[in-house]
């Protein structure tokens, strides 16, 4: 009895320390595979699927814990990556285990992530009203810095929804909370700038200039630290500028722009702020009355340049609405059109309202008639909508501070008046449910055995087809072989033996049959020649030997031949020309032939170059030519152009020209494969 007490202690102890045992190395592979999921130095992928190793095997521990730590390391690496819709995915499920576990900073840090999904998918209203819960976690834990963050997120929303009263509200309680803050100096000197710098941005929205000029100083005054972002000071400085010139004080905003551009490395550090800087230094000294517009012109040109070269599109729709204006002043009433008409374009683009607001009512300026009354209309159309948006958008959020409270309650509410509603509703639905998988799986069977029909009757026409085509080319060849075979077999041989008989008469002695004799021979000798040529070219079936890649070589050599044009051919050999419809081959040969016809022309060139190249899933087809260009802006577009144009849009392509007077032609062909 005592051996089997003993026995059986010993086996339990052993299972016991099995299992934990086998416990401890499921949390070791865990921590394991954290650990790498937040090493930077592997990819994002690599990352990702040690995250979801650890999250689970986190699940197989059925520890809520320990499966939102793990799924926290998954949220952080989206967050990294900036992936909207997945950190609400990962985050909504964190706050679920977080309120299970009433831990309140997760809660926070969930509800946080998420307002920032939203945010990242363009969706304000969801964005602050989850930054708006995230706040009041944050405010119970007494973290300051987490709150400040929030606030500011906040009223960054409201001041670009145009809810100017309620983002100065949240952005001074931040500066609040960061006068008490307790934190390294430059921490809080970057919140201070940050804050400063968005509140003189509200200032400036709704015209209080000197106001925003005071938060602007403000913001600078924390830029002074060694340790503070030099940019910080470069854009505090270009918004004070700004608002001087707004201000009309134009002296002052001349003083502190050229004050900038005596920073040499500006625009090869910062070509953006370059930009900035010399076009609003351009279009000051314009307001301030200075007449020189052809200096003023040329600034702002460059400056369009380096905004187009650097693609920012703020840039190019607020350069392209101050040439308007400069060209409306010197009456270039077509330049000033223009550019109106593409800072309005660009501006529709970026949904910046205001440039919208300013490029309309410059083109009612520059327009005469119906086309200037309906640019006005627009322009009160759109000012109208906006007052009306910014009300609306400030009740919005308002409702929010309100309403949060309530609606939780009224859900609570109605969750147990409808408990009831769920349990009978089951059975119903279920019923429902198997009616509608039954009805529309008989349907989905019925459409499956038309389209496999369909498909056996597509499957025999194309068959059919193809067999006709290959009996067409059968019958050609026999065909050309039969009439190659009676011209080498019937008329060569007549042809042979009349010549012999011939040279056989040419026994005759006299000069006269002599000389006819010969001259008879030797014509017969060129028909034998000329027939052996026809022959020869009759049995030889070339348009199989022939690629589209010698099609265009033969084109391009024959047609620059003939126009006395240098050229340079760059295919890409490695191109499967076999994978393109013939439609798409068509009109690439003929855009060829069309643009050195159109070179020849017009161009007064004297080099091509052709390239053809594959670019991931797009061909693309350049020609350049060094002739002497054209104005796209002045010159109307001619037939050969809008052929191309028309041929490009048939087969779903892309078409540009950039052209310059005296800089030659570039034309580019993006087409998919």
């Amino acid at each position: 009895m005592k051996f089997y007490n003993k026995l059986t202690s010993f086996i339990l102890i052993f299972f016991c320390c099995f299992l934990q045992a086998q416990d401890d190395s499921l949390y070791s592979n865990i921590y394991k595979f954290r650990a790498l999921a937040k090493d930077q130095s592997l990819t994002f992928n690599k990352r990702f699927e040690y995250a979801k190793k650890a999250i689970s095997l986190s699940k197989q521990t059925k520890q809520d814990t320990t499966v939102l730590a793990s799924n926290r390391i998954l949220s952080y690496i989206y967050l990294l990556e900036g992936v909207g819709d997945s950190i609400y995915k990962i985050n909504k499920e964190n706050l679920r285990l977080s309120k299970k576990l009433d831990d309140t900073l997760k809660m926070a840090f969930a509800t946080n992530n998420i307002a920032y999904s939203f945010e990242l998918t363009n969706k304000p209203d969801s964005a602050y009203y989850y930054y708006y819960q995230a706040e009041k976690y944050y405010s119970q834990l007494n973290r300051k810095l987490n709150q400040i963050e929030v606030l500011y997120a906040m009223a960054s929303i409201q001041e670009t929804e145009r809810d100017f009263i309620g983002s100065e509200i949240n952005a001074i309680e931040a500066i609040k909370i960061l006068n008490d803050l307790e934190e390294d100096e430059a921490v809080v000197n970057e919140w201070q700038w940050n804050i400063n710098n968005l509140l003189a941005i509200i200032s400036s929205r709704i015209e209080l200039y000197d106001e925003a000029i005071t938060y602007h100083n403000k913001a600078l005054s924390y830029t002074r630290n060694k340790d503070a972002n030099p940019y910080n000071a470069l854009f505090s400085k270009i918004n004070i500028a700004i608002l001087q010139r707004r201000k009309k004080d134009f002296d002052k905003s001349i003083e502190i722009f050229e004050s900038l551009l005596e920073d040499q490395k500006l625009k090869s550090v910062d070509p953006l702020s370059y930009v900035t800087v010399i076009s609003n230094l351009a279009y000051v000294k314009f307001l301030k009355g200075d007449k020189n517009y052809n200096q003023i012109i040329e600034r702002l040109k460059e400056a369009l340049k380096i905004a187009n070269d650097e693609d920012d599109e703020i840039e190019i729709s607020g350069v392209s609405k101050f040439l308007s204006e400069v060209y409306l002043k010197a009456n270039i009433k077509d330049s000033a059109l223009y550019y109106s008409n593409q800072s309005l374009k660009v501006a529709k683009q970026i949904n910046a309202n205001q440039t919208i607001l300013d490029a309309l009512l410059l083109k009612s300026k520059i327009e005469t008639g119906k086309k200037s009354n309906s640019s006005l209309f627009q322009y009160i159309k759109l000012s109208d909508s906006l007052v009306l948006a910014e009300r609306s958008i400030s009740n919005k959020f308002a409702r929010i501070y309100h309403e949060t409270d309530v609606i939780k309650r009224e859900k609570e509410a109605v969750s147990r008046q409808n408990m009831w509603l769920l349990i009978t509703t089951i059975g119903l639905l279920i019923l429902v449910l198997f009616i509608y998988i039954i009805k529309t799986q008989r349907e989905k069977n019925k459409e499956l055995q038309l389209a496999r029909q369909q498909q056996q009757a597509n499957e025999e026409i194309y068959n059919l087809m193809l067999l006709q085509q290959d009996k067409m080319d059968e019958a050609r060849a026999l065909e050309k072989k039969r009439i190659s075979q009676e011209i080498h077999d019937g008329i060569l041989g007549r042809l042979f033996g009349a010549r012999l008989s011939l040279d056989s008469l040419n026994m005759l002695k006299t000069d006269d049959a002599i000389q006819n004799r010969e001259s008879y021979i030797n014509e017969l000798k060129d028909i034998e020649q000329d027939i052996r040529k026809v022959s020869h070219e009759l049995n030889t079936d070339f348009i199989a030997n022939a690629s589209f890649e010698s099609l265009i070589t033969t084109l391009v050599e024959t047609q620059c031949l003939a126009y006395q044009l240098t050229y340079n051919l760059a295919l890409d050999h490695k191109l499967n020309w076999d994978i393109l419809p013939n439609k798409t081959k068509i009109h690439l040969y003929r855009i060829i032939q069309e643009s050195l016809q159109n070179i020849y022309k017009h161009a007064n060139a004297s080099l091509v170059s052709i390239s053809i190249k594959q670019k991931k899933n797009l061909i693309s087809l350049t020609i350049n030519d060094d002739g002497v260009g054209f104005d796209l802006a002045r010159n109307k577009e001619g037939i050969g152009l809008k052929n191309m144009k028309s041929r490009v849009q048939q087969i779903n392509g892309v078409f540009t020209v950039n052209t310059e007077k005296n800089k030659g032609t570039n034309i580019k062909i993006d087409v998919p494969i």
